[in-house]
């Protein structure tokens, strides 16, 4: 009944009708945050390599697509499945899941594969769990920064008084190789690795400190960002950037294992969310709230974001297919 071909110059005047329905329908049904490309701009991506798609195919029709990404080392990432309509649509999904799969079977020796299922697209995961996909819950917290109540509950936030030889300083580029090594330490043994092996390596986690200081995943706020300092050695980090505009992220907040368990973390979000505060009210940033994801499972992590008033928004299934042989 379906058929699937990757995506070809000979389809690119039909195949914006199933595209621009996806992008008329990413915030509402797949809880985007930014405007997806527009299809010119898809179109230029896919071209250059840097996004891969297939079709869903109905009588020579594209009805659906599945739009991934190789650019990322040791990573294949899945970005969206998205099919016209609620018809069939866990069978559509799973006629694109598996021609994705066969496309990418040489990879998977050496990749992992990832998929953040946002979205309507969570009620695809016991179907896609057939496929030996497995998950990790995140849960995206907001801090509603309009509402002054949560503000109050973030300046009466309970925190321990710095020991002695700690201090928190707001980032600056020399801490970059320090900082680096401790998001490595931080997270090497998280449930992160499952889906982003970057943070198995020095040099993964290299890349992600990267990617985030010099504003590949939003615009980051270099005086917000804190790092925490032990006898001027780099042992933990809260790090802030704006997306959309206007909102938030809290991107990474970790400490290294020697100098857990004494309620740093918790100084350094305070600290960074007093900082984005002050710097919307002065008119620095446009900021409307403040989110951040959180493994459900990581109960202290969790409990640390409510406590300075962040609230659940929602609940998403991370899926990760490890490597063949894993």
């Amino acid at each position: 009944m379906y058929q699937t071909k990757v995506l070809s110059g000979e389809y690119f005047k039909i195949f914006g009708g199933v595209y621009n329905d996806f992008r008329n329908t990413a915030k509402k049904d797949y809880k985007f945050e930014l405007e997806p490309l527009d299809y010119a701009g898809f179109i230029e991506y896919f071209e250059k390599g840097l996004l891969d798609c297939i079709m869903l195919l109905e009588e020579d029709i594209p009805t659906g697509f599945l739009v991934y990404s190789l650019a990322t080392k040791d990573v294949v990432e899945m970005y969206i499945i998205h099919c016209l309509g609620d018809e069939n649509l866990n069978e559509k999904r799973n006629t694109l899941t598996t021609a994705f799969l066969q496309n990418i079977g040489h990879l998977r020796v050496e990749r992992i594969v990832e998929y953040p299922m946002l979205g309507k697209q969570a009620d695809y995961r016991d179907a896609i769990s057939h496929y030996g996909f497995k998950f990790v819950d995140l849960a995206v917290v907001v801090f509603d920064v309009t509402d002054k109540r949560k503000q109050k509950d973030l300046s009466s936030a309970q925190t321990i008084n710095l020991p002695i030889g700690y201090k928190v300083v707001p980032y600056r580029d020399i801490y970059f190789e320090e900082l680096s090594n401790a998001v490595y330490l931080s997270f090497q043994n998280s449930s992160d690795v499952n889906f982003d092996p970057r943070f198995l390596s020095i040099e993964g986690s290299r890349d992600v400190t990267d990617k985030i200081v010099n504003s590949i995943y939003g615009r980051f706020i270099p005086q917000a960002s804190k790092v925490l300092l032990h006898e001027n050695k780099l042992v933990g980090f809260c790090l802030a950037n704006i997306t959309a505009g206007s909102i938030g992220n809290i991107p990474l907040v970790g400490i290294v294992p020697d100098h857990r368990g004494l309620g740093l973390s918790r100084i350094l979000l305070k600290s960074v969310m007093e900082d984005l505060i002050k710097s919307g009210k002065i008119g620095f940033i446009r900021l409307s709230e403040v989110n951040a994801s959180v493994d459900t499972n990581n109960t202290s992590a969790y409990k640390m974001y409510k406590e300075v008033g962040f609230e659940e928004s929602y609940v998403y299934p991370q899926a990760y297919l490890p490597k063949l042989g894993s």
